[in-house]
């Protein structure tokens, strides 16, 4: 599927030619405007995937402003493309952490480099956050050690503690089970009885009212029972 691209453009002539450009490396140009008001509502409608933005533009507020306005709701990467270069614009230009710059006049080359390391750097960060989401550290004897959720296999009450079960190691927390469901906050990660959370992904099968994981026999609790059917997949 092609890159959606937006475009903020307050000259006709220079959006054709960038549209052009953009037609010639294979990107879908999902809109053009020279209005950032109008660029708000279009950019929360279409989803681009990049956004190319001048800084002189109408609607109200200019194109750095906008920026701001893309960082906060949108979070999604935009390149600079404009004829101001002065100190103080470029001073503003830092501060809303653009993911290119580019002059004007500007050639086909420049503008395809600077968007797909944009577009590249942008799937590196989502890449990396996904990983930072999928694990997390706990505490042991002094040691901070990463688990990764995938090696979850379940979680077991224990008093005020709860034994967290990996594939290869076992570790005691210091959260009852009800504080760890909590801060996994992970649907892959349901209750199926009041002493035990598992990561369904681990489900070896279900016989009789137990779950088997890695040859461990495990209890559904009857209140618990619905939920888990509705979270696992049936042929």
């Amino acid at each position: 599927m092609n890159k959606k691209i937006y475009i903020v453009e307050d000259e006709p002539l220079i959006a054709d030619t960038i549209v052009l450009a953009l037609s010639k490396e294979g990107y879908d140009v999902c809109g053009i405007t020279d209005n950032a008001k109008e660029a708000l509502y279009d950019i929360d409608d279409l989803k681009p995937d990049l956004i190319l933005l001048d800084i002189n533009i109408s609607g109200g507020i200019d194109g750095i402003e906008l920026a701001k306005k893309i960082n906060t709701k949108f979070h999604i990467p935009f390149i600079y493309l404009t004829s101001l270069t002065d100190k103080k614009t470029i001073n503003s230009v830092k501060e809303t952490n653009p993911s290119g710059f580019l002059c004007k006049p500007f050639n086909e080359a420049g503008l395809r480099s600077n968007i797909e390391i944009a577009l590249y750097k942008y799937k590196q960060k989502k890449e990396d956050k996904k990983l930072i989401e999928n694990s997390f550290f706990i505490k042991n004897r002094g040691e901070l050690i990463k688990v990764k959720k995938e090696d979850i296999n379940y979680i077991e009450a224990y008093d005020n503690y709860s034994k967290l079960i990996c594939s290869k190691n076992k570790f005691l927390l210091s959260f009852t089970l009800k504080k760890i469901e909590e801060k996994l906050g992970d649907k892959n990660f349901i209750r199926i009885h009041r002493s035990y959370i598992i990561n369904i992904h681990k489900i070896d099968s279900l016989y009789d009212g137990y779950i088997f994981i890695d040859n461990k026999k495990l209890p559904i609790g009857k209140s618990f029972k619905e939920q888990l059917m509705n979270s696992i997949s049936l042929l």
